[in-house]
């Protein structure tokens, strides 16, 4: 069965939906906001730069399939791999403030993503409150992947990093649709992982065979499987609110009457 663009689009803002759900409520403004502006449906290949380092900013994007890689090159040759982006994530939203880029976005895998112009976009937040709180949660959710991140460079051993980054993927998985609890595709390299975790390839390798050896996970080819979760976790020390804070206890819920009193 094919798929139409519009069916894609409903598709990609259901997982938007999920991700805010608890914190307001998403209204059909602010759904017709989306189709409004998510026009433009584009394939891009494996390996595309949406934007390079130091390049300037064009459009944002919404991924509707695909991983996107968000990296900064150092002089030396060294590279940081600051996060990741998944389906129903925005692309490049800084081109909103900026003119251009700090960082590096390349297609990871072969993309399919809504192109949103910048300035259609910045007309729809101008008129649409509650379009705008929808895009703050999504800048606020990315704000607390680096901050973990940065967590995890500064005081996590390359073990605890490993499990964390592991354990926050398949969080982020689960909450866009992924619904196999012990196998996830995750398509990176060991390589790719040591350049987000900030340890060598062959450090990288030896932390990942110890989790094998002890039946925590297997991951080959792409493929992680999942053998014992809890034991991961507890590695970790991890604790998904920073990814599911919208259900946090001390949530602010918005909605419309919130954001238009006064």
């Amino acid at each position: 069965m094919a798929f139409t663009v519009d069916d894609r689009l409903i598709q990609v803002t259901e997982v938007l939906i999920r991700k805010v759900s608890g914190f307001f409520d998403i209204t059909d403004e602010v759904s017709a906001s989306f189709s409004e502006i998510c026009t433009d449906l584009e394939e891009l290949e494996a390996g595309t730069v949406i934007v390079p380092q130091d390049g300037v900013y064009g459009d944002v994007f919404l991924l509707e399939r695909g991983w996107v890689t968000r990296s900064r090159h150092l002089e030396t040759g060294a590279r940081q791999i600051v996060n990741v982006a998944l389906p129903g994530d925005f692309v490049a939203m800084n081109a909103l403030l900026f003119s251009t880029s700090d960082f590096e976005l390349r297609c990871k895998t072969d993309v399919a993503a809504f192109r949103l112009p910048a300035d259609r976009l910045g007309s729809a937040l101008a008129r649409d409150p509650m379009f705008a709180a929808a895009l703050f949660w999504v800048n606020a959710h990315e704000e607390s992947l680096l901050a973990e991140r940065i967590v995890s460079l500064g005081r996590r051993t390359a073990r605890q990093r490993t499990a964390h980054v592991l354990c926050e993927l398949m969080a982020r998985l689960e909450i866009i649709g992924i619904t196999d609890p012990e196998q996830f595709i995750i398509p990176m390299s060991q390589e790719e992982f040591a350049d987000v975790l900030g340890i060598s390839v062959v450090h990288m390798n030896k932390t990942l065979r110890s989790f094998e050896r002890e039946d925590v996970i297997s991951f080959r080819n792409a493929l992680l499987l999942v053998k014992d979760r809890g034991k991961l976790e507890h590695e970790a020390g991890f604790d998904d609110g920073y990814i599911q804070f919208s259900s946090r206890k001390d949530r602010n819920a918005w909605r419309p009457s919130s954001l238009q009193a006064g």
